[in-house]
């Protein structure tokens, strides 16, 4: 049994006259037969009893009749998903972030993504960059969103927005009062930084700066989360250097504050395989291109 034969059979089958049915599926009535008696051979069955002025359906037509509608939608329905899935209207996308991406940036993004590539499901992973980098050398992330990119040939990446780092204080802390505070009123102040492991990142970009400025922190932790830096800093046992979007985290007791004649901040890429055969991907680039775009603001504007 094959498809086409049930082609023939539902034209038949509905049209009860084989001149039509052929019509119907612009071809002939003798090809037409030919493949209703095929359709009967494979089956066992007899499926029209024929006269010289009708056709009528037998009780084993009447059955098929049923079937084989909902084996034809069927096979349309799985015709055009495939379709879909590969034009890349459709699957899924594994996606790496940073904890910092997920404050707002990931949710927003998705929520565009949603009405742009409503056939694709996101699966979600929250990493830091360089396990991130590894997983999309492994084939086992699609795309991340990380601070970081390194010199590999097998890459490639979008640049996203630049984050300005900012001063984090208790909101007890003298300094707490002013707008602005030069890089050094953190010398000899209890500070929290980032781990060297796991935010390696954020670690040399501030190790980096002090040492530049001569600068000594009281480094008491480090720790690889902002939002756990942002608690011991809430707790008013230091201070801190964190990405600007931190401060949608709502710790009560954190005043933030600009760094004086400073100009630090952490880069954001958006980073893929090359060779990447997901299809889902080339739509998900032309969607974020896209968004940007209509931003007005150009690839920087996430």
């Amino acid at each position: 049994m094959e498809l086409h034969q049930l082609n023939c059979f539902l034209a038949v089958a509905e049209e009860l006259n084989f001149s039509r049915a052929a019509a119907r599926l612009n071809m002939t009535q003798p090809p037409l037969s030919r493949q209703i008696q095929l359709l009967e051979k494979s089956l066992g069955v007899i499926l029209f009893a024929r006269n010289n002025r009708r056709v009528q359906l037998t009780a084993m037509g009447e059955q098929l009749l049923k079937e084989a509608r909902l084996i034809l939608k069927l096979s349309d329905r799985l015709a055009l998903s495939l379709r879909q899935s590969a034009a890349g209207e459709t699957g899924t996308l594994s996606m790496g972030f940073t904890a910092v991406f997920s404050w707002a940036f990931i949710p927003n993004l998705l929520k565009e993504m949603a009405q742009r590539l409503p056939g694709v499901t996101f699966n979600l992973h929250e990493l830091v960059s360089n396990k991130q980098i590894a997983a999309i050398q492994h084939n086992q992330l699609d795309i991340g969103f990380v601070r970081h990119v390194p010199p590999d040939p097998r890459l490639a990446w979008l640049p996203l927005n630049a984050e300005n780092l900012i001063a984090a204080f208790p909101s007890d802390h003298p300094l707490a009062r002013k707008r602005k505070i030069p890089l050094t009123a953190f010398n000899q102040e209890p500070f929290f930084l980032y781990a060297k492991e796991e935010a390696r990142y954020f670690y040399d970009r501030i190790t980096d700066l002090f040492i530049f400025h001569q600068i000594t922190p009281d480094y008491k932790y480090q720790l690889a989360q902002t939002h756990t830096i942002l608690g011991m800093v809430n707790a008013g046992l230091g201070c801190a250097i964190v990405p600007a979007s931190s401060k949608t985290l709502g710790f009560a007791n954190v005043t933030f504050m600009q760094i004086e004649e400073v100009n630090i901040q952490a880069l954001n890429f958006l980073v893929y395989a090359k060779d990447n055969p997901n299809p889902v991907l080339g739509n998900f680039l032309k969607a974020v291109t896209k968004l940007h775009a209509e931003s007005g603001e150009g690839p920087d504007a996430l």
